[in-house]
């Protein structure tokens, strides 16, 4: 699985990699992750709070109301947290550059971390927005329940997220009406 080795890549500079964690593991949208505060991370709880954006060194709230929303972190994702908060929880902001000042935005990531690392895994180009298609599209046509991956989405109802996603999940090795014969 490209996230995978992505995720498992020796050279990945270590505060980033819950970066690309978050963006695989909860599908949040880059600029969200961005502006990601410790104040909005609850290990006990196991939740994240999605309340501001990041993008162009100007923090504002989530491109919809239902974008502001909590989304939780899956049992996959804690340890990726959980070791970053070891490292960075002294910080304001979870993610920030060398000067100790947080990204300006997420082509900063991208540029700086995203397109490298693709590069030296000689991974085809993507842009690091698919880490939220990656994380829909996994989630979906493993059979997660459709309601929860909208709201981890932040998207306002579901039919959206079918909307969406659905085009790109298909399954023809399913036998259709089973349930019937019983």
């Amino acid at each position: 699985m490209r996230k995978l080795r992505i995720l498992n890549y020796e050279h990945l500079d270590i505060k980033i990699r819950a970066y690309f964690a978050i963006g695989f593991f909860t599908g949040m949208r880059t600029g969200e992750i961005t502006g990601l505060k410790w104040s909005d991370i609850d290990l006990e709880a196991k939740t994240i709070k999605v309340q501001r954006t990041r993008n162009k060194a100007i923090e504002s709230t989530p491109k919809t109301h239902s974008s502001i929303r909590e989304v939780e972190i899956m049992d996959v994702l804690f340890p990726y947290i959980e070791k970053h908060y070891r490292l960075f929880s002294h910080q304001e902001y979870v993610f920030q550059t060398k000067n100790a000042l947080p990204f300006n935005g997420s082509s900063q990531v991208a540029r700086t971390y995203w397109v490298p690392t693709l590069k030296d895994l000689t991974l085809e180009h993507r842009n690091l927005y698919q880490m939220r298609h990656t994380f829909a599209s996994m989630m979906i046509a493993s059979g997660e329940d459709i309601l929860w991956v909208s709201n981890m989405l932040g998207h306002k109802n579901s039919s959206i997220t079918l909307q969406v996603y659905a085009k790109y999940i298909k399954n023809d090795k399913k036998q259709r009406g089973t349930f019937l014969l019983n």
